[in-house]
């Protein structure tokens, strides 16, 4: 059973400390610059370990040749709303009220928790987007599946404004007036790509199961320039495979 990461809201699994970690990078002009970026995650803690060591690791750069596409995709119920914005120190957290599955090769998952990315941690044939959205799901027996939503440049994004207008100030949460559906958030084609791999933030646990989605939703530069400004910088760990 994997230990979830900080940003799935829960407590670390046995073993797992709260070492602080960053996305920060390696400078050449600052020695301690990225002392606990994506580089060091394996070395701040035992319990982290598996960023360094795992063999199944993510997030990967997707051959869209070669990987076989799951043209049906996952079966969604997202019937309850998302009803909170909240701010973990490493990401914009949307939860909301239980209910809402994904049905994955015969798996149901329970929607768990979504939250944002700046840049898209996944890559397709070499190209990162400007946004990944990631809906986690979990089973009572710990199992996790991930589904991941490319975001690119382009037309406003009216599931993102909303989302946009409720920024939590930091490590606190604000409420979604009436909620939001988590289906505002997907592209209409389901379509992708699923494969076998890890979460991207500490503890970095495999296995997880990803579905990466084809089909990119939009969202306009302005509010891609907003969320990457309230997020104080890129909050996405280096492509892994």
């Amino acid at each position: 059973m994997p230990a979830l990461a900080d940003d799935i809201a829960t407590s670390p699994a046995p073993g797992t400390s709260v070492t602080e970690w960053s996305y920060a990078s390696e400078s050449a002009d600052d020695t301690n610059a990225g002392a606990n970026g994506p580089e060091h995650w394996g070395e701040l803690t035992p319990g982290y370990a598996e960023c360094s060591v795992g063999s199944q690791q993510s997030p990967i750069d997707i051959d869209s040749q070669s990987r076989t596409l799951n043209e049906a995709g996952p079966k969604l119920d997202y019937h309850s709303p998302l009803l909170v914005t909240r701010d973990t120190g490493h990401t914009l957290q949307i939860e909301g009220a239980s209910g809402n599955t994904m049905t994955l090769d015969g798996t149901q998952y329970t929607l768990s928790q979504v939250h944002l990315h700046v840049p898209s941690e996944h890559a397709i044939d070499g190209k990162r987007a400007a946004m990944e959205i990631h809906l986690v799901h979990s089973t009572p027996e710990g199992k996790l599946a991930v589904l991941a939503v490319l975001v690119e440049e382009g037309h406003d994004n009216l599931a993102l404004s909303r989302l946009l207008s409720r920024l939590p100030q930091r490590g606190l949460s604000e409420t979604l007036t009436s909620g939001l559906s988590a289906n505002l958030l997907l592209p209409r084609e389901h379509a992708g790509w699923q494969y076998s791999g890890s979460l991207t933030t500490p503890p970095c646990s495999e296995p997880v199961t990803w579905f990466v989605m084809q089909t990119p939703i939009e969202a306009s530069q302005a509010q891609i320039d907003a969320y990457h400004e309230w997020q104080g910088g890129e909050n996405a760990r280096p492509l892994q495979r």
